[in-house]
């Protein structure tokens, strides 16, 4: 689907008034987190984020496909729509009860430290929307005009890890 997804949006951005500037058009940023059985199939392309918090940390479990020339100054190095063929990042790892993600566009990530989103989720208990809401709002509230996207799940329990999961 993704191989798919890109092929159509680099086919758009050949026909389109950007089809010299890969950094512009049809061009998207995708982070996903699978749930099967015990384990989390985790895909990324672009800046956007997957984050399990850990302890009292936030741990990067993805890597930012951008380059950057200066402090303040960069650009894309991969996401879907950028060129013809697409390199997706794939990592699995084991779940546990409790684990929690947090899926973040850097307009999220870039105005909302560590620590406020932490302290946000522990705040909120079990009402995860809320706090997503909260970080969003915080992040607005620190001046970030990037689209502003998170998702938080937790894993609240999990099957019996045997034959199923293969």
């Amino acid at each position: 689907v993704l191989y798919a997804t890109n092929s159509w949006l680099y086919a758009q951005n050949r026909a389109g008034p950007h089809r010299y500037n890969i950094e512009r058009g049809y061009v998207c940023t995708f982070s996903a987190v699978i749930l099967k059985a015990t384990t989390a199939h985790i895909l990324s392309i672009g800046d956007t984020r997957v984050y399990r918090l850990s302890g009292d940390g936030l741990e990067q479990l993805t890597e930012d496909h951008r380059v950057w020339l200066s402090d303040d100054k960069s650009y894309l190095s991969r996401a879907l729509g950028m060129r013809e063929g697409v390199d997706i990042d794939y990592r699995k790892l084991a779940l546990a009860e409790g684990d929690t993600f947090v899926l973040a566009t850097d307009g999220v990530y870039e105005f909302a430290r560590p620590e406020l989103i932490i302290k946000t989720i522990e705040e909120n208990g079990d009402d995860l929307n809320a706090a997503a809401q909260r970080v969003v709002q915080h992040a607005l509230e620190r001046g970030s005009d990037d689209n502003l996207t998170i998702q938080i799940v937790r894993i609240d329990q999990l099957p019996l890890s045997g034959v199923h999961e293969l």
